[in-house]
């Protein structure tokens, strides 16, 4: 007898809540089972793998005359028991003994699709089943939800990534936020709990900075808004260190894993060998990433030893534990914070995160100890691109230092050495924020007190904080004196020159060339002496002695090139730019002041940036060109508001400042002046430096429309997708992540009114098509 088969075409279950975002991924898998009969979709557990499988499904209906099923696996236990119950989905009442024929005869004629959900518990029986089917019914395809791949061949393995957020360093217009599908998630599941919620200017923040630390997992947020039946929005997001006790409450129409974040990761936990639990516990101490060496530094102990990492290491990556990309040529990898936070809950309970997290300190203290050695060099490009990627672990290292008394030493030495790295990394106030907290906690005389002070000293200089700077330069010299540390005392000399440049420039030469005396003695690396150089010629230039000035900064240029050096080199063309304009050669200082620039598109040097745009508007107001002037002003003013006092508040440098700007306003006259220079003040760092190198002509229409337009970033990526590239290639050409490329995405979305990459392409086509031959 033939088996008896249940009505309906699909058995989907509907929608309870509406579904959002995920437009690019419906197309993408839409796309990918029309080339592939299998489909995988893998990711971390709360992801959202059976929504989007469930939302294709719905969508696919009409394609599959045989219908679309739904198998649904996570309750089953029994592998043996796989092939009844997907015989119970497609709604076979009676079937002979031999259940894997019956499926066989069922499914071979039939144009259909099967939706296989979790099956990741089961995998290789599901994939053993899948692999037969596949083979005997040549009109079917399946859809399957797994942590991990089911690994037959003709499968296509799509990541379903977590939900967009904001990036934690993109500054947003207010109201915008819900263009980013974390945060409308959050509005629209929020508003089901608290009726009449919405984000507004006040309890936006919150949101988002919500959603950042739920890492975009939908199930995490979803589970947050639950909560605001007893907390406000501001109380949640304050309440996240404690994630797995505040969400510990779902809804009871949810599976038993997913009614709690706790029961979530468990799940995924249980799914682990012992060695990938004991891997996903050490790999905690790392915060942002890692590479494969810091790993084998950090983690590959007597429990993760020697060839068995590299297997344990793809485990937890086929289990979607742990998400690799690319840095640099390497690979690296990451958590989502939600699973670090219960790694590191795993490992306190080992008893083992002491000795771990003094593994993973030692790591990054090497790491800093070999940058400061080489950062004056061709490598300075490469330091500083890992640097800003190993920033949180550098940070988590410095936190565990500090927290422990025998370790602070250790803090002294890591936030001291590498006197560059908070000015190249662009964040001068973290830098001193670390430096004040060792050197009051480590007061015990030391060589690296010594330098700690010096590093801070030249933070504070540039803060414009003199008090604070002549006490740690007043420290570092005592101190160096009563160690007879030679290195110290030029350390030391070398900031007291700095400290003389803000406030009488002819004071400070005898003294920045004694350092440069000093450090001719010592064994420092290069970059000290030549981090003098600039210094010493801007005292020169402001004095009156042009000359000197031009020997100085000439020496220092050529110290550079020679070294293929370019962070200092961006110094020294910046004060050289400014001795042309001294001299008249407005053409050659905007040439050189560009060239300066230039070099700030590899470092997030918001101090260099800021010098050398004052710069760049003194030799525009210089050349007549006001407007030029006023908006390039403007964006200085905001730079060095992230920095600290203009200028550092050296008086002289202001003078100047406060001449060229005179000029540009009375040019103008002060409404057009506030005015253009607002509008600097409200640029990008992008749009800042595409502006200052004149690499797009951006008219005053444009300027004023700058809100409406899309950045020339966006208009990059816009011009790339509609080529036809992934999110994924986009990146790899902009040497940026993929996610951000998907804001780039959104963006345009919003801003232009589409909802389709193929839309962009025709936006673009219609703007090439339109535009002036000679348009930039």
């Amino acid at each position: 007898m033939a088996p008896r088969t249940a009505n309906g075409p699909d058995n989907l279950p509907a929608d309870l809540t509406n579904f959002v975002g995920r437009r690019s991924e419906v197309r993408a898998v839409r796309q990918h089972l029309s080339d592939s009969r299998l489909v995988t979709l893998t990711g971390v557990g709360g992801v959202g793998k059976t929504r989007l499988a469930l939302r294709v499904a719905h969508d696919l209906r009409r394609v599959f005359p045989g219908g679309v099923r739904l198998v649904e696996l996570a309750s089953l236990k029994d592998p043996d028991l796989l092939p009844h119950t997907l015989m119970d989905s497609l709604g076979i009442r009676e079937h002979a003994a031999d259940a894997s024929a019956v499926l066989d005869d069922y499914l071979r004629p039939r144009h259909m699709l099967l939706v296989l959900d979790n099956c990741e518990h089961l995998l290789e029986a599901t994939a053993d089943l899948a692999d037969r089917l596949l083979r005997v019914a040549p009109k079917l395809r399946i859809l399957a939800t797994s942590r991990q791949a089911l690994m037959i061949a003709g499968e296509h393995v799509y990541p379903v990534p977590t939900l967009p957020v904001p990036d934690t360093d993109v500054r947003l217009t207010p109201g915008v936020a819900t263009q980013f599908a974390a945060v409308n998630l959050f509005a629209a599941r929020a508003a089901a709990v608290v009726p009449g919620f919405e984000i507004t200017p006040d309890n936006e923040q919150a949101v988002i900075q919500l959603c950042q630390r739920l890492d975009g997992i939908p199930l995490a947020i979803e589970l947050a808004a639950v909560r605001l039946r007893v907390l406000s929005v501001e109380e949640l997001a304050g309440r996240l260190d404690r994630r797995f006790e505040l969400l510990s409450e779902g809804r009871r129409n949810l599976p038993e894993r997913h009614q709690t974040l706790q029961a979530l990761i468990d799940w995924s936990h249980e799914l682990c060998t012992p060695t990938e639990q004991d891997l996903w516990a050490h790999a905690s101490v790392f915060a942002g990433g890692f590479g494969l060496d810091a790993l084998e530094a950090v983690c590959g102990d007597d429990v993760l030893a020697g060839g068995s990492l590299l297997d344990t290491v793809a485990g937890l990556t086929d289990k979607s534990i742990l998400i690799r990309g690319e840095h640099g040529g390497h690979v690296r990898f990451r958590m989502l914070e939600t699973l670090r936070e219960y790694g590191q809950a795993q490992l306190r309970e080992s008893g083992s995160e002491a000795d771990v997290r003094r593994r993973h300190r030692d790591w990054y203290c090497r790491l800093i100890e070999k940058a400061a050695a080489e950062w004056f060099g061709p490598g300075q490009e490469a330091w500083a691109a890992l640097l800003r990627v190993e920033h949180p672990n550098l940070r988590a290292a410095l936190e565990f230092c500090l927290a422990r008394p025998d370790e602070r030493r250790f803090a002294l030495r890591m936030a001291g050495l590498p006197w560059f790295l908070w000015a190249a990394l662009g964040c001068m106030t973290e830098g001193r924020l670390w430096l004040d907290r060792a050197l009051a906690m480590d007061r015990d005389p030391s060589l690296d007190r010594i330098w700690a002070l010096g590093t801070a000293a030249d933070i504070a200089i540039f803060q414009g904080d003199e008090a604070a700077a002549t006490g740690l330069i007043d420290a570092a010299h005592d101190l160096a004196g009563r160690l007879d540390d030679p290195r110290g005392l030029a350390y030391a000399t070398h900031m007291r020159g700095l400290r003389e440049l803000g406030s009488d420039p002819s004071a400070a030469i005898p003294v920045l060339v004694e350092a440069l005396e000093r450090y001719a003695c010592t064994d420092v690396p290069a970059d000290y002496p030549n981090s003098v150089r600039p210094a010493l010629a801007m005292a020169y230039l402001l004095s009156g002695e042009l000359e000197s000035a031009a020997e100085v900064v000439g020496e220092a240029c050529q110290q550079c090139n020679q070294a293929g050096e370019r962070w200092l080199l961006s110094y020294a063309m910046w004060a050289r730019g400014i001795l042309r304009l001294l001299q008249g050669e407005l053409d050659q200082s905007e040439a050189d002041l560009c060239e300066a620039l230039q070099f700030k598109r590899f470092t997030p040097d918001s101090l260099g940036l800021a010098f050398i745009l004052d710069a760049l508007g003194w030799t525009a107001a210089a050349r007549g060109d006001s407007e030029r002037a006023a908006m390039l002003l403007g964006a200085s003013d905001q730079v060095w508001q992230t920095v600290g006092v203009p200028l550092f508040g050296a008086k002289h440098l202001l003078a100047r400042r406060e001449h060229f700007q005179g000029v540009a306003r009375q040019a103008m006259g002060d409404p057009a002046f506030d005015t253009a220079f607002a509008r600097g003040g409200r640029l990008a760092v992008e749009d800042i430096l595409t502006f200052a190198l004149r690499e797009r002509r951006v008219s005053s229409v444009e300027a004023r429309r700058a809100d409406d337009l899309l950045t020339p970033r966006e208009r990059e990526v816009a011009e790339l997708v509609a080529q036809g590239m992934s999110s994924r290639n986009v990146a790899a050409k902009l040497v940026v992540s993929p996610r951000t490329v998907d804001v780039h995405v959104e963006h345009i979305f919003a801003k232009l009114g589409l909802n389709a990459r193929a839309q962009i392409a025709t936006w673009v086509a219609q703007q090439n098509a339109t535009e002036s031959p000679g348009r930039l």
